[in-house]
């Protein structure tokens, strides 16, 4: 009988919560409905000749002036919360259900691998680089070590340090192999996640509810899923 009681407990818990977060996807869907009949009022008003697909996107672009500017109106009188509020403990339903935006972004670790060179045009530091592009889309390993690997396969009698090494920098001639793939791969972390930091900033700024962004440290992606973005 006490397992019994537990059980209902919880399903009874878990009810109220389901409840309790589906008010604020109600209210929000609630009050976005009445902005899109406002913005699309006002886009039947200034722009009368208006069809298609044109008037879908004056419709849009009205609709997110308007719910930028009231992001800090009071939506649900009950509990006081802002539409922002609101927007961010809404259920996510994730781009499946309510579309927005995905986006793949690749960190230019090429790129960095130049601007740490002494030589950016060097012809075996450019034809490694070429192998480690077009092995990173099927491997699991880290973009480094793929051009550490193209590069001695390419160059057995050479040291990596001849392509980095130089006055001012960090990697020393005398380095050996490891050494030099080791300085160059903590360069590239730094440069992957202080990437990732500026676009949380910078999304965070922006005010979007529950981005979903995912980090790939090895192959130098970051994954952006904005569900209900538009623009």
């Amino acid at each position: 009988m006490k397992l019994k009681g537990l059980v209902w407990f919880f399903a009874i818990a878990l009810t109220l919560i389901s409840i309790w977060e589906l008010s604020y996807t109600w209210v929000v869907r609630s009050y976005e409905g009445k902005v899109k009949a406002q913005a699309e009022k006002i886009v039947k008003s200034q722009y009368p000749n208006a069809t298609g697909e044109d008037k879908e996107l004056l419709v849009k672009g009205r609709m997110q002036h308007i719910l930028d500017s009231t992001r800090d109106k009071e939506i649900f009188p009950m509990v006081g919360t802002s539409y922002q509020k609101c927007k961010e403990n809404e259920l996510n339903l994730g781009l499946d259900l309510q579309g927005g935006i995905n986006v793949t972004m690749d960190v230019s670790l090429d790129g960095l691998l130049k601007s740490l060179s002494n030589n950016p045009k060097d012809p075996a530091l450019l034809k490694a680089i070429q192998t480690a592009n077009a092995q990173k889309i099927n491997s699991d390993a880290d973009y480094i070590t793929l051009f550490r690997t193209a590069y001695t396969q390419q160059n057995p009698a050479a040291k990596l340090s001849s392509l980095f090494a130089g006055s001012g920098k960090e990697v020393k001639i005398t380095d050996n192999d490891d050494v030099v793939t080791d300085k160059i791969r903590v360069t590239a972390k730094t440069a992957i996640n202080q990437t990732y930091k500026i676009l949380l900033k910078r999304i965070d700024k922006f005010g979007v509810a529950q981005p979903n962004i995912n980090l790939d440290e090895n192959k130098g992606i970051i994954n952006v899923e904005l569900a209900g973005v538009t623009d």
